[in-house]
This record gives C-alpha cells, structure tokens and sequence, in this order.
C-alpha cells in the first residue's frame, strides 16, 4: 500500500477571458493565491451543498430549510455549585422544537468566548457531554463539564435521532424516518443547519460574545465541527477528536452513505457503487475553514485500520496535513492549523483533550 496523495486541493483550472463561455484552451495549474483559493472554495462549498440535497429537492440543503422565529425559551437554571445549567427550548424549524443545555461559569463577569459542544453518536446525545454519563467513556466526553470548568460557555444540543429527538419505537440514529419526511435531503443537511440554528440561539445570549464561538466533538461530533466550519464563518475555530476519515482512505465509503440505521448523505450512494472518487473529500473540507482555526485529531487505527497499517495511514495523513497547510500558507496563518495523529484508537484521552482545550482557549482568548 502506498501513501494516498492529496496534492489535487490546490487545482485550479485557468484560461483565457472565454473559458467559462467554453471559449479557448483550459490548464489545471497549482493556486498562488488568496483570490484563486476563494474562487476554488466557493465552488467547493457549492459541490459539498450539492451532496447533501434539500428539503424542497434543491441544492443548498444545509441552509434552505424555511426560516422560522427561534422563539428561546428558559426552561429552568440548576445551580451546579461552580457553574449554572441552563435548560433552553427554540425552534429550529416550522414544526420542530427542541432542547439545549448551555452551562455557565458561577463566576462569569463578562461575555465569554462560546464553544458548542456536539456529542457523538450515543444514545443519550447531548446528556453524555454535559456529564451525565458516569461511564468512563462518559467521563472522558464530558467535554461542555469540562470546559464550563475553564470559563468557556458551553451549548449542547441533540443530533437528530438521538436522545430527546430519538425516533419513537426506534434505536437511536435510526434515520428512517427522516427520509420519509424529506427523501431528497439528508441527515447530514438537516443536522448542519440545526447546529447553524444553535449557533443563532449562542450568538443572543448575553453570557456568550458573539465574535467568539467555537465548535468541538469526538467522532460524529468532530465530523460536524469540521462540516460546519466549512459553511458557517461565525465558528472562529474548532476540535475534531477522531472525527474525519478521508473517503480516498476508506475501506468502505458506504459508512457515509448507508442503506440502514444511520444515512448521512445518500446521494453519495452512486459514487460508493461504482468505485468513483466523492466529488469532494475531507481534506477539501476541512480547507474550506481556512483561515479560521482547526485542530484535527485522528487516530491512525480508526476506520478499520490497524496499527500495522500505519506504514499506509501515517503518511497518507502527513500528506493530507502538507497540503491543506498550503492553504493556510497563503493566508499567512499557517499555525492556525494543527493536525495530530496517534495511536490510541477511537478515544479522546485526558492529553489529547487537554492539547485541544488549550488550543481552544488560546484561539478564543487572543
């Protein structure tokens, strides 16, 4: 197994002043700058829109859901001794309302930088980060209990299928009948713009600056913080903890687009069937966040992988981190991406998640 090449993230096809009317010779040639990576990102941003459908069957799935009043409403507040939990419930949609936690510092002064915290793909959802999983795994994801703890105000929420917005008489993130109510959208849409909405609900609360959110999650939750970076430009910087797996790496790329339980992106389903490369992957992903923070943790033997192929994933990853930090490159902001990787498999350990916090607060507070 050789290492996968991700060096086509900086094409970009040149021509004369008639090339777009279809006029004259075409080149694919190598970004030089700023202007270039924009025109390439917007077309980006355009195909990962495309991917995920509509609720109406158009493209933009992620942001065209009708707009609806958010209507917040305080539902009750928990005095936790060092921080407060507040219990919140807003629409996201015409006929949908749901809850959130935010948790904030007893001793808060002033408005503070606001971290969404995504869970991962539990049945509990947003009741696992906040620290209501007495589990060890529950202990090293309570991540919001973690960070209230180092003055950031947290805002969790449930992915759709998961705890409080669990399917009634079905497992948790059993997606089916999502797809009968919006068969030419996907979940991952649809999640995409519930976190666009709670980020909505951060940016009107008084405790939180709205100039200062940031986003964090382990495995689906990393994912989503990566996702969402790529389409919501008030996310200043984020986390993912064994969140991404590039398509191009995959043993199988069906995981994203399964027939059962959870389906992410179906409309990826062809491009799985008949061996084509996802019209976009990962790494173009997470680029188009540049160049606002990103820390991208992975573990070397996730996603089926085994340490001994670490002779295939390691370099595979280090060329991955090359050149998306080309990309931050022409910004002049190269140490505003971080690319760690290990050998811990699918956890997020007290070092990795004290390398993230701190990355957070340095990003947030400076």
């Amino acid at each position: 197994m050789t290492a996968v090449d991700f060096s086509d993230l900086l094409n970009i096809r040149r021509g004369g002043a008639d090339m777009t009317s279809g006029g004259g010779d075409t080149r694919v040639e190598t970004i030089s700058s700023i202007g270039e990576w924009e025109c390439k990102s917007s077309a980006l941003r355009e195909i990962l829109l495309q991917t995920m459908g509509a609720p109406g069957g158009t493209p933009g799935g992620a942001s065209c859901e009708a707009a609806v009043d958010l209507n917040v409403e305080v539902v009750d507040e928990v005095d936790c001794g060092h921080y407060i939990k507040r219990r919140l419930r807003y629409n996201t949609g015409p006929h949908e309302r749901i809850s959130a936690y935010m948790l904030i510092p007893s001793s808060l002064a002033e408005p503070s930088p606001g971290l969404l915290c995504i869970h991962q793909t539990i049945d509990i959802g947003k009741e696992q980060i906040i620290g209501n999983d007495p589990s060890p795994e529950g202990k090293d994801l309570a991540i919001a209990l973690h960070l209230v703890e180092r003055g950031f105000v947290t805002f969790s929420h449930d992915l759709i299928s998961a705890g409080d917005r669990r399917y009634p008489g079905l497992d948790a993130f059993d997606t089916a009948p999502f797809y009968e109510q919006f068969p030419q959208w996907s979940v991952r849409g649809k999640d995409l713009y519930d976190i666009s909405r709670a980020i909505d609900v951060m940016q009107q609360m008084p405790e939180i600056d709205s100039q200062r959110i940031g986003s964090i999650g382990h495995s689906l939750g990393g994912g989503y913080t990566i996702y969402a970076m790529a389409l919501d430009p008030r996310i200043k910087a984020g986390v993912s903890n064994c969140g991404i797996w590039p398509a191009r790496m995959a043993k199988n790329p069906f995981g994203e687009a399964r027939t059962e339980w959870w389906t992410g992106r179906p409309m990826l389903r062809p491009y799985c069937m008949t061996g084509k490369p996802f019209p976009i992957d990962i790494h173009e992903v997470i680029a188009l966040a540049a160049p606002r923070a990103i820390m991208n943790i992975s573990a070397l033997n996730d996603c089926q992988h085994s340490i001994e192929e670490g002779i295939f994933t390691k370099p595979s990853f280090d060329n991955m981190e090359n050149h998306i930090r080309k990309v931050y490159k022409i910004y002049g902001r190269e140490t505003r991406f971080i690319c760690t990787t290990h050998y811990e498999g699918h956890s997020f350990k007290e070092s990795r998640r004290e390398e993230a916090y701190t990355f957070l607060y340095h990003q947030l507070n400076t």
